[in-house]
């Protein structure tokens, strides 16, 4: 009966994360990076995620004037593309 119930578990589980990745994904969090790091193109989104970003980008640019701001990071899939 234990294994039945783990199996249902991870099943929905797996679910769950097979939606949400269809759907995309949100993070958010404060910005943060040394001055190297911006130099270099890497941003931190809280300890938990690091982006990296090709220096002198207009993408660039916008995270380094957003540096200690809260930020939300989305990342959806295109409609209609494949």
């Amino acid at each position: 009966m234990k294994r039945i119930v783990a199996i249902v578990i991870v099943g929905l589980v797996l679910a769950g994360l097979g939606l949400a990745a269809q759907q995309g994904f949100t993070m958010r969090g404060r910005l943060g990076a040394t001055d190297q790091e911006v130099q270099e193109g890497y941003f931190a989104i809280d300890s938990q995620t690091m982006i990296v970003v090709k220096p002198g980008s207009d993408f660039h640019r916008y995270l380094r004037s957003k540096i200690g701001q809260r930020v939300r990071l989305s990342i959806e899939p295109e409609t209609g593309s494949e």
